[in-house]
């Protein structure tokens, strides 16, 4: 008679035995979040209150963070040419169950009411989204800074153009504020565009479900669900396969299976965004998987696509003088410039939990900790034996730190409303003049200025 040992190693070479019957190419339908929630009861709950999961979300009480209590908007002083621009721009306000922002019309007094359908974001920001008569869901021009506790011109701040009640009707024209033909993409899962017109005043889109969701990261799940649907003996053949023979899960995508450029290719479809307009179609119909039909899972191709420009000012990808990602739209690629990207297996979830986007993957990860020291001392061991001679700081005090030096806060962004910057992710970064107190004009700071001329940061790089 077999031991107990014994009996579990015989099931566990049964398992492995048997599993891996699927095929590694499949076409999936989308089966939604809820779906996947009926089995993975530990993840999805943790899931649901996420960033990415509540990143877009129909008006209600509980979504709606600005101030629609009969507020009015005016324009700054700066941006005031005459006796008109002394009267509100726009109105906020709530009927019942009910969320309006009216905008006051070019030239005149009188106002359009805006009916409220969704808002997107609730961290730093909140943008408001109507739903025009030709199925546009259109970007108004006034978002709700949480930080700063105020509506703001969020586009006029990016670009440094001047508000005014003419410019934002201008904007409730632009082909780029059609929500859902652009940005509905990275902040639903699975958006589907079935029609619009050249000049985006007519669309009918549809998505899978409201925010980031499973299969936005994991791929279509429908065969997945189907495989383990018939019997509780696949749930155990494929946890003894993937935890100790490395094989992937069955019929659906998951980012320590896959190799580098696939996995990282889960996150730059929404966090790489600088991209040129060529590949566009591509982040587009990108999905995670595997494909008989040969569905692009891989952009990893694009990543370096973009010449990082010295100089370059466009909003939110802009560099710095030479050539360093400065804005926020460069997060993603000043992670793909750092040696420690090239040269190694350095993957965003290994700082950042996947399923709980706002908490590190482990405590500390994502300050400057002994935590994230051994993160890094885990390829630096030379390094480990006498950690000052390399920092210059008495290990556990500022500027002993690996983020100290090597992640910076040079990342410009105005998400909040104001400017504020955010660790560059280019883990190689130390500039020639980090030991040079001195500012030196268009190049990022220094991280030696940052603990020691901690003003230089009021006036920008």
């Amino acid at each position: 008679m077999l031991s107990a040992g014994a009996s579990l190693l015989a099931a566990a070479a049964l398992a492995l035995l048997l599993y891996g019957t699927f095929s590694p190419r499949y076409d999936s339908d989308y089966a939604g979040a809820a779906t996947c929630g009926e089995c993975h009861t530990g993840i999805y709950p943790r899931w649901q209150g996420s960033p990415h999961a509540n990143m877009t979300r129909r008006t209600s009480q509980q979504s709606v963070v600005g101030d629609f209590d009969r507020h009015e908007w005016f324009l700054p002083a700066t941006a005031r040419r005459g006796p008109l621009d002394e009267r509100p721009v726009a109105r906020m306000y709530r009927e019942g169950e009910h969320w309006f922002m009216a905008l006051r019309q070019p030239g005149g007094d009188a106002f359009v009411a805006y009916p409220i359908e969704y808002v997107i974001g609730y961290q730093y920001r909140q943008v408001y989204l109507t739903r025009e008569p030709g199925g546009v869901l259109r970007r108004l021009p006034l978002q709700w800074s949480v930080k700063r506790q105020e509506y703001f011109p969020y586009w006029n701040l990016q670009e440094g153009s001047t508000p005014s009640a003419a410019d934002f009707a201008a904007q409730m024209r632009s082909l780029n504020s059609a929500w859902n033909l652009f940005c509905a993409r990275c902040h639903t899962t699975h958006l589907t565009i079935l029609d619009k017109d050249p000049g985006h005043t007519r669309a009918r889109t549809a998505w899978v479900d409201d925010g980031i969701a499973c299969e936005a990261c994991h791929g279509p799940g429908s065969s997945h669900v189907e495989y383990f649907r018939s019997g509780y003996f696949k749930r155990i053949a494929s946890w003894v396969a993937s935890k100790f023979a490395g094989h992937p899960v069955a019929y659906i995508a998951s980012a320590d299976k896959l190799d580098k450029g696939q996995a990282m290719s889960v996150c730059a479809r929404c966090h790489g965004s600088d991209i040129l307009m060529s590949v566009t179609d591509v982040y587009r119909t990108y999905e995670p998987g595997y494909s008989r039909e040969g569905r692009t899972n891989d952009i990893s191709r694009h990543f370096r696509s973009t010449p990082l420009t010295p100089g370059r000012p466009n909003p939110t990808v802009e560099t710095y003088a030479d050539g360093e990602p400065k804005g926020i739209g460069m997060l993603f690629r000043s992670l793909i410039e750092s040696s420690c990207y090239q040269q190694a297996e350095i993957r965003c979830y290994d700082c950042h939990d996947p399923h709980q986007n706002k908490l590190p993957a482990a405590p500390g990860l994502l300050q400057p900790s002994a935590a994230s020291n051994d993160y890094c001392l885990g390829c630096h061991r030379q390094l480990e034996a006498d950690p000052m001679a390399h920092s210059g700081h008495q290990p556990g005090t500022p500027g002993s730190f690996c983020y100290d030096c090597h992640l910076p806060k040079i990342i410009t962004k105005l998400g909040g409303g104001e400017l504020e910057y955010a660790r560059t992710h280019r883990f190689s970064y130390l500039p020639e003049s980090a030991l040079d107190s001195r500012p030196n004009p268009g190049i990022a700071a220094s991280p030696c200025r940052q603990c020691h001329d901690p003003d230089h940061l009021s006036a920008g790089p």
